[in-house]
Order: structure tokens, then C-alpha cells, then sequence
């Protein structure tokens, strides 16, 4: 009556607070999520939590499927792991990403010294899961994760790596070209590409433009080389890290302009799941990673 999926989904409703924050995570649509529950509680004969609360609150019936799902999940995660260690016995595979800024120069020297330290283990780089990289390692998908957003901290592990400078890319031909750093009403009404993802979940809106409304477009674009490509036009503006702009300033097909007099800064980090049997290798990788960092760093 019972199944794995339903504890998972109590779970993540609880670690979120919200049904649709549990649907992200659980990669289900919020409609999906929803019925499921209510499939869950008829079969029950019992409601689970309160719908209209927020943060969620759960009934006794509820608190009784979280602990539930507290002794089970873990239980089946441990075993699972065994199972895969078991299988990659003779060649461990690392499943890595670049969370949203997929570039990957800077990390190729400390890729080749890893691969040179750890030669039984194999580092595979997934481009089609950045933009949800911290709930693909949740899922299992992913097994290490480089991110400047921490979130889900319950069930994740973040180690600091380095300060990331975000940049406003702008073509040369644009107005602000020449300005040695923007204020926040100046970007008011610009056209910005920038990657699929909620406004809540760009550090441009969340940390520069928190303060102000905000009057232009934002259009979704895939990848960073592309939004560079529409910024040289000059058919908009783009935020992105320094050091994906620097060959292309140095080319002259941009100028890249400081987000306040200060800089807009994020730190980022190295994220695995809690408790993950191969902390020791990701340990060691991480002191790597620390020795090869870019050089715009503060």
C-alpha cells in the first residue's frame, strides 16, 4: 500500500515546505505531486498534512510517514551505494557538473593531476543537468557538483572553493560601454539574457536588482557562448562569471562592466550528498580543485 515513491514524496515535502518546491525536487510536475498524495491519503483513509499552512505542517498520520520514511530511505541509499561501489569495484565513475556556468578550462589542469593521483577513478563531465545540478545529486544522478547557490542543505554537502565576480557583458556600440560600473537603475529597463532559470534563482535579480522593479525583458538562452554572441549584436546584456568574458573582451567583441563599485561577488563551492562513501576521493579532489582556481579570484 505503501510504496518507496510515496515516502520519498512526504520527505521532500517536508525538507521543502511546499508542494511545488517538492515537485522541483522530486522532478514531477506540481499536478503530478499533488495527486499523488491525494492517491496516497485515499488509500489511507487519512490526510497527511495541512494544505493551506506554509511552511507545510503535518497531521499525526504524516509525522507517522516521516518517520517511516527516515528508517526506510536511508536503509535503501546505504544499500544502494554498496551495490554501486560493488559495480565500479574496478573503475570508480565520478558523475561531475558545472552548475549553470558550464565552463570547464579552468578545470582541466586539476582534472589531468587528479587522473594522475587517482588513476582508478574516471571523472565524467554532464553537461545536460546544469541548471538543476544540486537536485540531480539528490537524485543520484550526479555525484559532485561545483555551484554558487547553496540550497537543500539537509541533504547536501558544500565545501567553499573561491569568490566568482559576475560581470555585465555589454556590446561595445551599447551606452554603458564605457562606464567603469553600473548601479542598479541603470539596467532597469535593458533587455538581459540569461540562462532558463527562475528569477528567484539568478544572482543577478537576487542580489544587484533586489531593490528596485524591474521594467525590461529577460529572455532564456541555453548556453553562455550564445547570449555572448547576442550581446556582440548588441540586441541586449548579459551577467556572467569574468572569466567567461575575458576572450572575447580581448577580442573586442564586448566590454565587461562591474556590477556596483564593488563587484558583484558569489562564493562558490563543491557539493556532494551527506554521508556519501566516497567523501575521501571528493576530498581529495576538492584540495585539487583548490590548487587550480581562476585567476580573476579576490
Amino acid at each position: 500500500m505503501i510504496e518507496l515513491k510515496h515516502l520519498r514524496s512526504v520527505q521532500a515535502l517536508r525538507d521543502t515546505g511546499s508542494i511545488s518546491e517538492a515537485a522541483s525536487l522530486l522532478c514531477l510536475t506540481q499536478s503530478a505531486l499533488s495527486h499523488q498524495l491525494k492517491e496516497l491519503e485515499h488509500r489511507l483513509d487519512r490526510v497527511l498534512f495541512e494544505r493551506k499552512s506554509s511552511p507545510v505542517q503535518f497531521t499525526p498520520a504524516g509525522e507517522l510517514l516521516l518517520q517511516l520514511a527516515a528508517q526506510v530511505l536511508p536503509a535503501i541509499h546505504q544499500t544502494e551505494q554498496q551495490l554501486q561501489q560493488n559495480a565500479l569495484a574496478e573503475q570508480q565513475v565520478i558523475r561531475f557538473c558545472v552548475e549553470c556556468h558550464a565552463c570547464y578550462h579552468w578545470l582541466l589542469p586539476c582534472i589531468k593531476a587528479f587522473q594522475h593521483q587517482q588513476p582508478e577513478v574516471s571523472l565524467d563531465f554532464s553537461s545536460t543537468i546544469e541548471h538543476k545540478a544540486v537536485e540531480a545529486l539528490i537524485q543520484g544522478q550526479l555525484d559532485l557538483v561545483v555551484t554558487s547557490d547553496q540550497r537543500l542543505q539537509q541533504q547536501v554537502d558544500y565545501h567553499y572553493l573561491y569568490p566568482m565576480e559576475l560581470r555585465l557583458l555589454v556590446s561595445p556600440d551599447h551606452a554603458l560601454a564605457n562606464t567603469a560600473w553600473v548601479e542598479p537603475a541603470q539596467l532597469q529597463r535593458e533587455t538581459i539574457f540569461s540562462y532558463p532559470l527562475p528569477q528567484q534563482r539568478q544572482d543577478l535579480f537576487r542580489f544587484f536588482l533586489a531593490d528596485i522593479e524591474f521594467h525590461g525583458q529577460v529572455k532564456a538562452i541555453e548556453q553562455g557562448s550564445q547570449m555572448i554572441q547576442q550581446v556582440a549584436a548588441n540586441l541586449g546584456v548579459a551577467v556572467l562569471p569574468s572569466w567567461m568574458a575575458e576572450p572575447y573582451q580581448q577580442q573586442g567583441l564586448i566590454s565587461s562592466i562591474s556590477l556596483g563599485s564593488a563587484g558583484l561577488w558569489r562564493p562558490m563551492y563543491l557539493a556532494y550528498r551527506l554521508g556519501d562513501v566516497h567523501e575521501s576521493i571528493y576530498l581529495t579532489l576538492l584540495q585539487l580543485l583548490r590548487q587550480h582556481l581562476p585567476q580573476q579570484q579576490a
